[in-house]
């Protein structure tokens, strides 16, 4: 396209599907949709600097059991009113299940069990 009929940026790109295409995945496998909905609860935990999300995330996982299904950081905070090296981050976790609609009383049980694995493997303290 000619500049003076365009008044954004134009890009322009090539894809060689051939060579796309020739290359080797892996099988691919899918997993079914639930058709009943799922539970988001946020929570945020103060830490030592040194401890990782990636950390804290494996130890959610682990004491999450089936009902978890993920687990997102949205954010971290550093300051006075954390404490020295400390930092707060905060995680938005996501339950549900295959064959039924859980309860708060479900979801509740298992955010306690992550909450109380993170205190006892990753010294957290629920930022309140």
């Amino acid at each position: 396209m000619h500049p003076s009929y365009v008044k954004d940026s134009v890009f322009v790109f090539e894809i060689n599907l051939s060579k796309l295409l020739s290359k080797k995945v892996s099988k691919m496998t899918f997993k079914e949709i639930s058709k009943y909905p799922t539970i988001n609860k946020d929570i945020a935990v103060i830490v030592d600097k040194k401890i990782t999300a990636g950390e804290l995330q494996i130890e959610i996982k682990k004491a999450g059991g089936k009902l978890f299904l993920s687990s997102e950081v949205f954010d971290c905070y550093e300051g006075v009113n954390i404490g020295i090296n400390k930092k707060s981050l905060a995680f938005s976790l996501t339950f549900g299940a295959m064959d039924r609609t859980l309860t708060d009383e479900e979801v509740n049980e298992v955010l306690q069990k992550i909450i109380d694995k993170l205190a006892q493997k990753c010294g957290a303290e629920l930022r309140k």
